[in-house]
């Protein structure tokens, strides 16, 4: 990462990356190929557009857009004069985008017309239908009274709406705006940088509150890890609007010069066209995608050489699939890791050297001295022996500051001793590392006794038929719930479901060893690549009738 001093935020380091490297590549995008240069004059165009609109520090922004470069100005430009980003996923419908823009009291909302088979339009218009007659920038709107304006980027005009082009044209006179070199100055690292929303056990999102101060410390954390220099060149394929696809995005390009080639959507055989023709050399990405990518017909024909180091997350995987990616990739240093969004993205990661066995069973150690993360009991929280299984609780400057106008829930995260509750169980050896065996809200009562997914997952892994499982609890007359359990082979292989069950009873306690087996050729997924197991459970349920026990 750039050098930086006390008092920078993300804003002025963004703002000497640009100085030190005007012409080299910041974004590709297509067939754009946008230079530092470029990314600052836009940024500052549309930060300088924003003062004019009445867009002030504290006002909160949200961005609805798949990845596209107009993500990226938008979002750099809230940073540079302290409006506080609210990222919205393109998956969300309605009721999700008014729940969230109330919720976070945005006053302005950038978006897109529309993404891949969706038209956003007719929702803002459903929203607010004041938008039709309305002078654009000027909504009054019932249902979202805070809301001033809506930024559309789009090939046509719409009514109610300012078209993105021609405000961030209309910010092109920002070398001359002393308003706009005031506001940048006035904003502190300690000002909030960002409010993501996340779904919590209660059932709804929750806005949470971090600010650039603790992204500067993340940032370095994560570049010093990356050994992230102006010359690396980063493949984007988890969204902007989750934190992954903004921290070892947006964030980790900008703040070290490098550049980043996003994806509006993860396409196997695309991904290795650009791994292959434009050199990248970092990647982040799900288990999922590395084996698309490696069953790809097109695999042979690509060079992913290029890439020095890469994050595997988001699920189980096996040692014997952590060599696979690194002997047929060819890249020397495959990295697991674990975070949270309370956590602002990022706590623990594996080493350099380390050897595909701790990769694949542990998701890394600490990375910051002046933080902790302790495993502790969830009822008592009294630290648990190494080794034992507890509910990982942190403290340090990563925590967040508050779930946004949510006291009382705010108060529920943390325990009596100020411990932030993660919610997700697990273990630490002796040397510190972690290994995550579930969820607190994932966990299934059967027969009175509490089984955890991601143990029985993470056993079913070793099984050498199984590419990937996911284990849920699905109702059961007699027990409460039972496990079932999905299951990808590998390629070629072929199983039974009383192969399976017997392989689990044999070798673990009968009320983990799934009931129910079924044989699946993919997961639905989230847009971040995990595995959507609700849609799993509805449809195993509603299949094997389990709904009319």
């Amino acid at each position: 990462m750039i050098e930086t001093k006390p008092g920078d935020t993300l804003g002025v380091v963004l703002e000497k990356v640009g100085a030190r490297y005007p012409k080299q590549e910041a974004i590709v995008s297509g067939e754009q190929r946008i230079t530092y240069e470029t990314l600052m004059h836009r940024v500052d165009s549309m930060a300088n557009a924003l003062l004019k609109m009445g867009v002030n520090k504290g006002d909160k922004v949200a961005i609805w857009m798949s990845n596209i470069p107009e993500w990226v100005y938008a979002h750099f430009a809230c940073i540079r004069i302290g409006a506080p980003v609210v990222p919205l996923s393109t998956r969300y419908k309605v009721h999700e985008l008014e729940y969230i823009l109330r919720q976070s009291d945005s006053t302005t909302l950038f978006m897109m017309g529309h993404f891949l088979k969706v038209d956003y339009t007719p929702m803002i218009y459903e929203l607010c239908p004041e938008l039709k007659e309305c002078q654009p920038g000027d909504l009054r709107c019932e249902r979202l009274p805070l809301l001033k304006r809506v930024v559309i980027v789009g090939e046509q005009s719409y009514p109610g709406m300012l078209d993105y082009s021609e405000v961030l044209k209309s910010g092109e006179d920002y070398a001359s705006s002393a308003g706009l070199k005031k506001a940048q100055e006035a904003v502190a690292p300690e000002d909030v940088y960002i409010i993501p929303f996340t779904s919590g056990t209660t059932g709804f999102p929750k806005g949470v509150v971090t600010t650039h101060y603790q992204y500067m410390r993340i940032m370095s954390a994560v570049s010093a890890r990356f050994q992230m220099t102006e010359k690396d060149r980063i493949l984007v394929v988890s969204p902007f609007s989750h934190n992954m696809g903004n921290m070892t995005g947006m964030l980790l390009g900008g703040c070290n010069g490098a550049c980043i080639l996003p994806m509006v959507s993860f396409d196997p055989g695309e991904a290795l066209r650009l791994i292959d023709e434009e050199k990248v050399t970092k990647f982040t990405g799900s288990p999922t995608m590395y084996i698309m990518m490696l069953d790809h017909a097109d695999f042979p024909n690509r060079d992913t050489a290029s890439i020095k180091a890469a994050v595997i997350g988001g699920a189980d995987v096996s040692p014997d699939l952590v060599r696979t990616i690194m002997d047929k990739m060819g890249i020397k240093d495959l990295i697991s890791a674990y975070g949270l969004t309370e956590n602002t993205g990022v706590s623990t990661m594996s080493q350099p050297g380390d050897p595909p066995e701790i990769v694949a069973n542990t998701a890394g150690k600490l990375i910051f001295d002046d933080c902790d993360l302790k495993v502790l009991d969830p009822d008592t929280g009294a630290e648990v022996p190494r080794g034992t299984q507890g509910e990982f609780c942190s403290r340090g400057f990563y925590v967040m500051k508050e779930y946004y106008k949510l006291p009382e829930e705010t108060k529920k995260a943390f325990n009596k001793d100020g411990w932030f509750r993660t919610g997700d169980l697990g273990t630490m050896d002796e040397k510190g590392y972690i290994k995550i065996t579930g969820r607190l809200k994932d966990m299934f009562i059967t027969g009175g006794v509490n089984a955890y997914p991601a143990e029985i997952e993470s056993f079913l892994m070793t099984h050498p038929k199984i590419s990937m499982v996911a284990v849920t609890g699905v109702p059961d007359r007699r027990m409460g719930e039972v496990a079932m359990a999905f299951v990808k082979l590998k390629e070629g292989q072929t199983a039974t479901e009383e192969e399976i069950i017997s392989f689990a009873r044999g070798k673990m306690a009968n009320y983990k060893a799934p009931k129910y087996v079924k044989f699946v050729d993919d997961f639905p997924m989230t847009a971040t690549g995990k595995i959507q197991k609700f849609a799993l459970k509805e449809t195993a349920v509603s299949e094997l009738g389990l709904d009319k026990q």
